[in-house]
């Protein structure tokens, strides 16, 4: 059996261009693999600046062109045949290995927020309505949710011992304390490394998973012995809780200075609200 060296890739990644543009790697067969900017490893993208967005836009791409054949495909328009095909078929693709590639970038959220968007517009009765509205009415969560809800699920894993560590350097540890009960150490970013890589691994899994389980309440934070879906049913109760809507900005600049969608900011926003004696929500004018 020959070697095939069109079936591989190989990806460089480094600051040292010099070693980048003049080292190759050849085979027994003299074989010459191709530099290529971006490989695919177990269905997700991995790029050579160490983001994920080639494989955000792939995502984007797949799952638009799979709701669109169901638009083509299916006439119906009712709730429940177009939620059944959403879920069976699109929301898997936005869904896959989420908690590794989840964007912080305000345009990467918007853009993989655009799918369900032009699709829930064109359940029955739902088009007059506001993109917000119609998660409400459809019971569905938005992406933003849908993926933070992952990451907590796997960070929760991590710490159950049910899955390994996100990451070999920066384990996933528990703390506990009596007042505040369990919570999940956050690592902090060496000081020395330059602000694009602080900014890549503050938007990680070791460095974000932290962070957005700690937001939850003790009771959440306190299960352990539980099975995974026993978890999530506890965890949905309290999601449906959080606002799934970005705030109005523009009242108060200290209750309604955040203008952001995720739990962490959302859940901040509450609690502020709830000391000021205010309602979560829009204000009433």
């Amino acid at each position: 059996m020959t070697f095939n060296g069109d079936k591989f890739q190989l990806l460089r990644s480094g600051t040292n261009h010099e070693i980048l543009n003049n080292t190759y790697l050849v085979t027994s067969d003299n074989q010459t693999i191709d530099t290529s900017p971006h490989a695919k490893c177990l269905w997700v993208y991995l790029s050579d600046d160490g983001t994920f967005k080639h494989h955000i836009e792939q995502t984007i791409k797949k799952a638009r062109r799979i709701a669109g054949w169901i638009l083509r495909t299916f006439y119906s328009r009712e709730k429940d045949c177009m939620l059944t095909l959403w879920r069976a078929l699109v929301q898997p693709v936005l869904d896959y290995c989420s908690q590794l590639w989840s964007p912080h970038m305000a345009m990467d959220i918007q853009a993989l927020e655009s799918v369900q968007r032009a699709y829930t517009r064109q359940v029955k009765a739902m088009k007059e309505l506001s993109y917000w509205e119609r998660l409400k009415r459809l019971g569905l969560y938005s992406q933003q949710r849908r993926r933070e809800r992952y990451i907590i699920t796997y960070t929760w894993k991590a710490l159950e011992k049910l899955v390994p560590s996100p990451s070999n350097i920066n384990e996933v540890e528990p703390q506990f304390n009596q007042r505040t009960g369990r919570k999940c150490v956050r690592k902090i970013s060496p000081s020395q490394a330059p602000a694009r890589i602080k900014t890549l691994l503050s938007s990680s899994l070791p460095y974000n998973g932290p962070r957005i389980f700690n937001c939850l309440p003790r009771r959440i934070r306190d299960l352990t012995g539980c099975s995974v879906d026993s978890f999530k049913t506890q965890l949905d109760s309290v999601l449906r809780t959080v606002p799934d809507e970005p705030p109005v900005p523009g009242y108060t600049s200290l209750c309604r200075a955040v203008t952001k969608n995720s739990l962490p900011d959302q859940v901040d926003l509450q609690r502020r609200d709830t000391g000021l004696g205010r309602s979560v929500g829009t204000p009433l004018l």
